[in-house]
């Protein structure tokens, strides 16, 4: 009964990503945002949007922790900590981090004001001081992100487990090298990153929803 709607190209990546993780049967509508098909499940058009039954929701971070907490004592993997613990806890800070401070602060100020105006230029503005200090931002949030990798000594950022965190700060990370936001030139930053992400990428899970970015858009 699961749908989610969006291509893979764009943000909904991480909502095939967990759904591939969690090895539960879903149908892919591989529609750009913005497309008849975009409003119908979200009246801003934005992807990803997900259906369950005679349930819809968007944003990507939400429908992830929908995901896991609906498959929670299934069998599936369990990618979101249970509700009321420390780790659940860690889990929405790790969230609300990477979606506010680099996805809403720094990639998407560079997506809206220098990426969309060369496709959009009447609906979109070019800023180029905007982007600078957007970028400054996110250089330093994923410094905090790798210090906190390196002190933990764990591999993942709840520790020993991959988790739906894990997924949104790959996919961040992945949107930073596709417009040259990374590498940093702090070496050692840089390396626990590019470590962290060959570990995530490395994954089954990931390379399935990697090849639905291949499938042709509505």
């Amino acid at each position: 009964n699961l749908t989610l709607v969006g291509h893979a190209a764009f943000r909904p990546f991480r909502n095939v990503w967990m759904l591939e993780e969690l090895g539960v049967p879903y149908t892919y509508v591989p529609c750009r945002p913005r497309s008849k098909q975009a409003h119908r499940f979200n009246p801003l058009g934005k992807v990803p949007a997900l259906q369950d039954g005679d349930f819809f929701m968007y944003e990507s971070a939400a429908i992830n922790t929908y995901l896991g907490d609906k498959f929670r004592g299934t069998g599936a993997p369990e990618l979101v900590p249970p509700a009321g613990t420390t780790d659940r806890g860690r889990y929405e800070q790790m969230v609300s981090l990477i979606s506010m401070e680099l996805d809403a602060q720094g990639l998407w100020i560079h997506r809206k004001h220098q990426a969309l105006p060369k496709e959009f230029p009447g609906m979109f503005t070019a800023i180029p001081e905007a982007v600078s200090v957007a970028q400054a931002h996110f250089v330093r949030v994923v410094g905090v992100l790798a210090a906190d990798l390196q002190r933990s000594g764990e591999p993942f950022l709840l520790g020993r487990s991959f988790s739906a965190a894990d997924i949104l700060f790959v996919h961040c990370l992945k949107w930073a090298q596709d417009i040259a936001w990374l590498p940093l030139e702090d070496a050692d930053t840089n390396a626990i990153l590019v470590g962290y992400m060959k570990l995530c990428e490395s994954r089954d899970a990931h390379g399935r929803a990697a090849a639905k970015k291949s499938v042709s858009m509505l």
